[in-house]
């Protein structure tokens, strides 16, 4: 009887802890729509060069990734960079399929890679960061 209570229990805190880390990913993207939106409307507005906007974009994402872990990592008990890892990964899927949906192509290739390895150590930083907050 303790033993089926335990595996239960495990199975529930295991599916918060997935539907928490696609929030904080969801969130993550949001915020990156939103600042990108700001960013094309200043650059709209502005005279600045076109040779920044990867850097910018590539910024924003990082701070997007960030939120998002220490976003799951403040509501979790433990773990925090593990979550925020997690979310940083299922970011980097999830703006991938976005990309794919409307038109894009998806290629698993180093810059693929590279995201995913920048998703995991920003998301790992901001998930410690909201664990200790």
């Amino acid at each position: 009887m303790v033993r089926k209570s335990t595996a239960r229990q495990e199975k529930t805190s295991l599916l918060n802890d997935i539907l928490s880390i696609l929030k904080g990913s969801v969130f993550a993207v949001v915020i990156t729509l939103i600042f990108i939106i700001l960013f094309a409307a200043v650059m709209q507005l502005s005279t600045l060069p076109e040779s920044i906007i990867r850097p910018v974009v590539q910024v924003l994402r990082i701070l997007s990734i960030a939120a998002g872990g220490a976003f799951v990592a403040r509501k979790a008990e433990s773990r925090g960079w593990i979550k925020g890892a997690a979310t940083g990964v299922f970011y980097v899927l999830l703006v991938s399929l976005i990309g794919v949906v409307s038109g894009g192509q998806f290629s698993f290739d180093r810059i693929f890679i590279s995201d995913l390895l920048m998703g995991i150590v920003v998301g790992a930083i901001g998930g410690a960061i909201g664990i200790n907050t």
